[in-house]
């Protein structure tokens, strides 16, 4: 998105940021989950004490209870496990400064200034193996745009939002601002569960990152 300010355009990206939300559906599930683990770890402790065989039936209930609460709190979510919704809050991100609703951080009050990027709703995952990369295009391969951060400091507090990638042309929005910044030397850092990245492709190292800067001309 572009931005008229007098005789000049300013780059910006913008989006929305995440809340949670009550879903006791998922709630419901996720004790499920924990209860799976207490099953397992209830017979294996039984099993290394060589306690009598019909004490078993007791982490076998603890299975059946945590099975029944994953279904559960399924159906009571509709299938929907988030506890975040997205929220009317915008976050806009720009050349000069991080907006948040309808407050403004200019880029010379923010430090530490970093994101974690996922991708965007639709992107196919990637995934290693056998050496080589899979692209997962399936509907559950595909990632869901809701799993973006953006992390800074301002004004002596810490700020930490969660954001939506709607679609790869709000994620090329993204990567041109993160293209101004490289270019006037703004400190930021950028990654994915992966590790750091530059431009959202991975790098394996400092001195990768370093190389790719020069190669490109930023600072």
């Amino acid at each position: 998105m572009v931005r008229n300010w007098g005789n000049f355009e300013a780059m910006q990206f913008q989006s929305r940021i995440f809340v949670k939300v009550k879903n006791p559906g998922a709630r419901v599930a996720d004790i499920g989950g924990a209860l799976v683990i207490v099953s397992m770890v209830s017979e294996a402790g039984l099993a290394a004490f060589k306690v009598p065989r019909y004490f078993l039936v007791y982490p076998l209930g603890l299975l059946v209870l945590s099975i029944l609460c994953m279904i559960i709190g399924r159906i009571i979510a509709r299938g929907n496990m988030f506890s975040i919704g997205l929220s009317d809050t915008d976050l806009v991100v720009a050349e000069d400064g991080v907006r948040v609703g309808n407050e403004f951080f200019p880029l010379e009050q923010i430090t530490d200034l970093d994101f974690m990027i996922e991708g965007y709703d639709g992107q196919p995952t990637v995934r290693w193996g056998r050496g080589i990369l899979i692209f997962l295009s399936s509907k559950r391969g595909r990632l869901s745009g809701a799993n973006n951060k953006i992390h800074f400091r301002a004004g002596g507090q810490r700020y930490l939002h969660q954001f939506y990638l709607s679609d790869q042309l709000a994620m090329q929005q993204l990567g041109q601002v993160f293209r101004i910044f490289y270019e006037r030397g703004v400190p930021f850092g950028e990654c994915n569960r992966g590790g750091s990245t530059f431009l959202f492709q991975q790098v394996r190292s400092k001195g990768e990152l370093a190389e790719l800067k020069s190669k490109y001309g930023y600072r």
